[in-house]
């Protein structure tokens, strides 16, 4: 902790890719100057999904971040999905064969731990699924209907439940679309662009 507190005091400039690390960084450093947390955008380039893969019945999650979760929830699942469903476990890929993947399926579920800000469900998102799970607390500033869909954490059940409700269930097309490229508009290599010259005429001010 005493490393720590020296580190980002003596800091220039701290870098935070999201809300809720902002508001971590405030409470952890009460003394931090606020001017010195500067918000830099984060981004992912739709151009490596190919959005010509014709979309199929497939469920894709990762469980790497808390295996026991994914474990709980596809034990739960086993009895009630649709055989018309299948579901794809992303583990191990190369970053190619991964967006194939979120490029055909239909739901992502969202399994991971409380994080800066998770890219996966913004990968997924872009790729055109509906996204059930965990926020990761910073995935909390673009989680909203109809194409996210949060679950407490932990609750098994309840995500059992939204899975099985999203499998029969039509998306609203053109909401969803329109929700899709505000997604794609506000993390692209654009506005990560202008974020990092930002830092870098702040950096230059002082």
């Amino acid at each position: 902790y005493k490393s720590l507190e020296e580190v980002y005091q003596k800091a220039k400039f701290i870098i935070s890719v999201s809300d809720d690390i902002t508001k971590c960084l405030k409470i952890s450093f009460p003394k931090i100057k606020k001017n010195k947390i500067i918000r830099c955008n984060i981004a992912i380039n739709k151009n490596k999904f190919n959005f010509k893969i014709k979309k199929t019945n497939l469920i894709t999650y990762m469980p790497r971040k808390i295996p026991d979760h994914s474990e709980t929830i596809m034990f739960f699942l086993r009895k009630h999905i649709s055989k018309k469903w299948k579901i794809q476990k992303i583990h191990g890929f190369k970053e190619r064969e991964t967006f194939k993947y979120l490029a055909q399926s239909k739901i992502f579920l969202s399994i991971t731990k409380s994080e800066g800000l998770g890219m996966p469900p913004l990968e997924a998102a872009i790729a055109g699924n509906k996204v059930i799970g965990y926020t990761g607390e910073g995935g909390k500033e673009f989680w909203k209907k109809p194409i996210f869909t949060e679950i407490p954490h932990g609750n098994a059940i309840k995500f059992v439940q939204e899975i099985i409700k999203s499998t029969k269930e039509k998306l609203p097309k053109k909401i969803f679309n329109k929700q899709r490229k505000k997604i794609i508009s506000k993390y692209s290599l654009e506005k990560e662009k202008l974020s990092v010259i930002k830092i870098l005429n702040s950096i230059k001010k002082k």
